[in-house]
């Protein structure tokens, strides 16, 4: 895509009513307006561009105020050659434009029609009221009532056509098409959050994140992570907008940048109303009603750009005058929050038990930046253990440990101790990956601190319990922590989603799902454990069968993480909404999300989650046959893991079973598979048992696997397990009529993969005498397979041949082998007839056959070494 075609993304509704106007009869053009940096002048280019390519003469005038005092000054090809007067130009200009002209209209295309000197706007009334010429300008919207448009105007019917922001759609595929590759929904928010759709904006920040290489593309996914540090250039292009301000103006937009949402009476108190009334029209701040009247700005950059220039001197007397005059009108939570905070900030004086509740109130309600700053105005081990908390839940592990060692052995309280013991362990564990000393802390608190605090440390234990080694007493623990529920919210957040993960590990996902059925709490001090324990109520509904209902919640998740911030948190639920495509069949799709679930989460990610997203990583990458993926995943969480039986490489066993069953060592595969299960059992971890005799009597089918799945089965309180067991009967019994009605249950059920396997298996089990079966069958493949994008289980026989034909060739085949003729193929696929012939003409070719005859000889044969039953 070209630099012009970036900049046209989103404006096609405009480009067509821009043609429209210009292209009809009556009328004498279009004047696009719209905010600066919204692309007008590329829209104007653009349609200029395409009118040209249709035989409309073309002038292109691009106004500037430094020529405005000077006639013809933007347009001195309209200047008369003698000198003579506006009559002579007219005369002049008419003689140009009515000889040697292209067989079209004339159009003149102006940018910024604002700034044209007076001369050249006579001029071009004159040509308009002749209906010589159509024009199609920009101009900003707060310029559409300026004395030159309004001649200009007055003089021909130029249609308006508003160009705004583009919307949020739009921006997504505007970042998408600049970078040219998938996006993280994470990023797409940040940048929308910032630019809110300004087409100048996106493309200035993005310039400037990958020059300071905060912006990078990982596992072909572009992410950000802003830094924080000034961007010249996006300033600049603010100041482009913004425009020239008093020094009354300035102050009064300071206010608002720093104290947005402000209240109107109080930005009265600081500044004349006229000023703000001024600048409410030049659309640089706007006044919102949400229960009562507040002040805006205009856009989140003006803020941005006037927060980082302003010197500290400055900013402390800002805040010190903010306070002043809030001192009224401090009537919420929030509100005493930020006075706090600028209080802090200003250097003025604060009671600590003021400061402490704001911080408290801060991190209770999402804001852990502005929990830290207040923090940091917290002395002695109080602020250290203020400060450690909002570190854990900004997942910055390292700084955490610095400040809880500091808190845990400074503080007196020794409920205050336990808790910081208790947050310290879970940071060591989970941030860290030092069990042994987390472990070795808690030891020693429960040494040190009173019998009655203990119970503020069993969450801690919970969560190493379930996530350390296989300890089959994990789940016993995780209760225990429940009959006592810690108070400290960051601690009550971590042991939320504990008990939905051990009820799924222990075959009860479906009384997991109900848990969680009246939906997830808040937990807004800790997003990412918000976010693992929507990832939780995912599981249990996947395990449940219930895939439907999984998917959309997954999606709904996403999205409520992203709006949470969290890379971890949105790096889970993006692998999630990857397992509920993949079990629908959608195997690349589920491949694409797990890469953004990687290129949003790194080294300072919380391991249990990491861990779950390379181990899925590996997961789909084999079944798409990328073996030296999959094999760098699971070597990354072979490092990653502090102990090999840790919970959290459940899946990266499972995936290097598949990997082994999709490189042609089934054998190997099974053993694992056998032997997981083992020892899953002996460990009380009923849900990954499962799995791993659920993948054993796929790849091997046999008498002995359908009977070790029935038998978890019965442990489980999951209907998809019992589905398991029925499946794995069937494909013990190479029962073709049982396989292919378990086939359509897996298809009703939303798992495609599972029923094109079913289908498979029904095929190399049906008779060669049955030809009306055999056909029927071969076309459900065929249909199956399309639907799953052209994915096939590697361990199954693939059609004969099929590798060399393309995915929409090998469709085409497999429906004419079924019976279908060209037309019926050409509806079922959307396809046209000629389409069709022309796909099976290079099959044949490709498959040295010469008719349709021959195809389903080529293209299915049973397999040649049917599993013994």
């Amino acid at each position: 895509m070209t630099a012009r075609d970036h900049r046209l993304v989103g404006r096609i509704e405009e480009l067509a009513a821009v043609r429209r106007s210009l292209s009809a009869g009556t009328g004498s053009g279009a004047l696009l307006t719209g905010e600066p940096g919204v692309g007008k002048s590329w829209l104007l280019g653009a349609a200029l561009d395409q009118l040209e390519g249709d035989g409309f003469g073309i002038v292109r005038v691009s106004a500037t105020p430094s020529w405005q005092d000077v006639p013809f000054g933007s347009v001195p090809g309209f200047a008369p050659p003698d000198d003579s007067d506006l009559a002579g130009a007219f005369q002049h200009v008419r003689g140009r434009f009515t000889t040697g002209c292209p067989t079209g209209p004339m159009v003149i295309g102006i940018d910024d029609v604002n700034w044209l000197d007076d001369a050249s706007t006579a001029l071009l009334e004159r040509l308009l009221a002749d209906r010589l010429v159509k024009v199609l300008a920009t101009v900003r919207s707060n310029a559409v009532n300026s004395r030159v448009v309004a001649l200009v105007r007055r003089a021909g019917a130029l249609d308006r056509v508003d160009v705004p922001p583009l919307d949020r759609a739009g921006h997504d595929d505007l970042v998408a098409a600049v970078l040219g590759g998938p996006v993280s929904g994470l990023t797409l928010d940040a940048l929308w959050r910032i630019t809110l759709g300004n087409p100048l904006f996106v493309r200035e920040t993005l310039r400037a994140a990958a020059a300071e290489g905060t912006l990078v593309a990982q596992e072909g996914v572009w992410t950000w992570r802003p830094s924080g540090r000034a961007i010249p250039r996006l300033y600049e292009a603010v100041d482009l907008t913004v425009g020239i301000l008093s020094d009354e103006e300035a102050a009064a937009l300071a206010y608002v940048a720093y104290a947005e949402p402000l209240r109107l009476a109080v930005l009265d108190r600081l500044v004349a109303p006229a000023v703000a009334e001024q600048l409410e029209d030049r659309g640089v701040i706007k006044l919102v009603d949400t229960g009562g009247v507040f002040v805006r700005l205009g856009h989140p950059l003006f803020g941005e750009a006037i927060r980082t220039r302003t010197k500290p001197l400055r900013r402390r007397r800002l805040l010190r005058e903010l306070v002043e005059a809030m001192q009224d009108d401090v009537v919420s939570v929030e509100d005493r929050i930020r006075v706090m905070s600028w209080r802090c900030e200003a250097g003025l004086p604060v009671d600590l038990g003021d400061v402490l509740a704001a911080a408290d109130a801060a991190l209770d309600r999402g804001g852990a930046s502005l929990a830290e700053r207040l923090a940091r105005g917290i002395p002695g081990p109080m602020g250290a253990w203020y400060l450690g908390r909002t570190q854990v839940a900004l997942g910055r592990p390292q700084d955490a440990e610095v400040s809880l060692a500091t808190a845990y052995t400074q503080l007196d309280a020794p409920l205050l101790r336990a808790r910081a013991a208790a947050l310290r362990a879970l940071n060591l564990f989970w941030g860290l990956r030092q069990p042994d000393v987390a472990l070795s802390l808690l030891e020693e608190a429960h040494r040190d601190l009173p019998d009655e605090v203990h119970a503020e440390m069993l969450v801690a234990e919970a969560g190493i319990a379930v996530f350390y080694k296989a300890d089959i007493n994990a789940a016993a623990t995780v209760v225990a922590a429940w009959e006592k529920p810690p108070q400290e919210p960051l601690l009550a957040g971590a042991l939320t989603p504990l008990l939905p993960f051990v009820l799924v590990y222990a075959g009860a996902p479906r009384q997991a799902a109900s848990e969680l059925a009246g939906g997830v709490s808040p937990q807004p001090s800790w997003p990412t454990m918000r976010a693992a324990t929507q990832a939780c109520h995912i599981h249990a509904l996947v395990m449940c069968g219930q895939l439907e209902e999984a998917a959309l919640l997954a999606e709904r998740y996403y999205e409520d993480a992203v709006a949470h911030g969290s890379p971890d948190g949105v790096g889970l639920l993006a692998m999630m909404v990857g397992v509920c495509h993949g079990e629908q069949g959608r195997v690349e799709q589920a491949a694409k999300w797990t890469s953004e679930a990687f290129a949003l989460t790194d080294a300072h990610t919380l391991f249990p989650i990491r861990a779950n997203i390379l181990g899925m990583q590996a997961w789909w990458a084999a079944h798409q046959g990328h073996v030296e993926r999959a094999t760098r995943a699971l070597a990354a969480i072979d490092d990653l893991l502090p102990s090999a039986d840790s919970r959290s490489g459940d899946y990266a066993q499972l995936a290097r079973a598949l990997l082994l069953a999709s490189t042609d060592q089934p054998a190997i595969a099974v053993k694992i598979l056998r032997d997981l299960a083992e020892q899953f059992i002996g460990t009380g971890v009923v849900g990954s048992a499962m799995e791993a005799l659920h993948l054993w009597s796929r790849v091997e089918p046999s008498a002995e696997a359908a009977a070790e799945v029935r038998r978890v089965a019965d442990m489980s309180d999951s209907p998809l397990f019992s589905w398991y067991a029925d499946y794995a009967a069937a494909l013990a019994g190479a029962d073709r009529g049982r396989l292919e009605a378990l086939s359509l249950d897996w298809e009703q059920r939303n798992y495609t993969v599972l029923a094109l396997e079913a289908a498979v298996r029904a095929r190399q089990a049906c008779p060669d005498s049955d030809q009306r079966a055999a056909g029927r069958l071969t076309r459900r493949i065929a249909e199956l397979r399309d639907r799953c994008g052209g994915h096939w289980p590697a361990w199954l026989v693939e059609p004969v041949a099929v590798s060399g034909l393309t995915r929409r060739e090998q469709g085409v085949c497999a429906l004419a082998a079924a019976g279908l003729s060209n037309t019926e193929i050409s509806v079922r696929l959307v396809l046209s007839v000629r389409t069709v012939e022309n796909h099976l003409q290079r099959a044949y070719d490709k498959l040295g056959i010469r008719q349709r005859s021959q195809l389903a000889q080529v293209l299915y044969v049973t397999d040649p070494n049917p599993t013994p039953q």
